[in-house]
């Protein structure tokens, strides 16, 4: 396992913790530093090239499994502070399910549709967390979120395109909601919950935009999702393993 420097634990404020509950998301600037974002970068660059994938996954995500970890990517999803935050919004007993690469570049433009990721795996609320490897900016495809939407489930549209989302909203859907754009900066971080609407603005200027994003659950609650055939326990007890 790759050794990393730790410095003490990062955690949220109270204000903090009770916008996410209200809101569904928060922001944490410096979740990790910008040359840890870069050497996650790179070792999940050399994994795709490894697999033959760089470069043809049209829908520019790569989705691994908890048992499928590269020893960086353990190392960073094991650190005190990730660990203390989601202990923060989760509860003691925390779950790591998965984690996906998303990366956009001139041959991967297009904005990332309207959808709750709910609609994707169903059973017990998850928890993923947005890691920016590359400043996230709205030129370069930043997410967008709607506050409070991770209230209730939505009735997404069943849509079949290389883009990789078949459960989504048109914009039409969305356009009277309040919107906002979470510009994030290299090694920052968006914890958000998997009923938040969210999608990505476009990447018009081309330039590298990369994240990786952990999804997490509360290991106390029973999951009926058929996602997840196994997950690593990073603290507490389980009823599901």
């Amino acid at each position: 396992m790759t050794s990393i420097a730790m410095s003490p634990p990062k955690s949220l404020t109270d204000e903090q913790v009770a916008q996410y509950h209200r809101d569904g998301y928060v922001v944490t600037p410096a979740l990790i530093s910008p040359a840890e974002a870069s050497e996650w970068k790179q070792t999940l660059i050399q994994r795709l090239t490894d697999e033959g994938l760089l470069g043809n996954i049209p829908s520019g995500v790569r989705v691994w499994m908890c048992d499928d970890l590269d020893p960086y990517t353990s190392t960073q999803l094991h650190s005190p502070s990730m660990l203390k935050i989601l202990q923060q919004l989760i509860g003691p007993n925390v779950e790591f399910l998965s984690f996906k690469a998303v990366f956009k570049n001139n041959k991967t433009d297009f904005r990332s549709p309207w959808h709750q990721d709910w609609a994707y795996w169903r059973g017990s609320a998850k928890l993923s967390i947005w890691i920016a490897l590359d400043d996230a900016t709205p030129e370069n495809g930043c997410l967008q979120v709607v506050p409070g939407s991770h209230r209730r489930a939505v009735e997404m549209q069943h849509v079949e395109d290389v883009k990789g989302f078949v459960h989504r909203l048109t914009d039409e859907q969305v356009a009277d909601l309040p919107v906002e754009t979470v510009p994030v900066p290299r090694g920052g971080a968006i914890f958000f919950h998997d009923l938040l609407l969210h999608a990505s603005c476009p990447n018009i200027n081309g330039q590298d935009r990369w994240s990786v994003i952990p999804t997490f659950r509360d290991a106390s609650l029973r999951d009926s999702s058929p996602v997840w055939r196994t997950a690593l326990l990073l603290s507490g007890s389980s009823v599901n393993i």
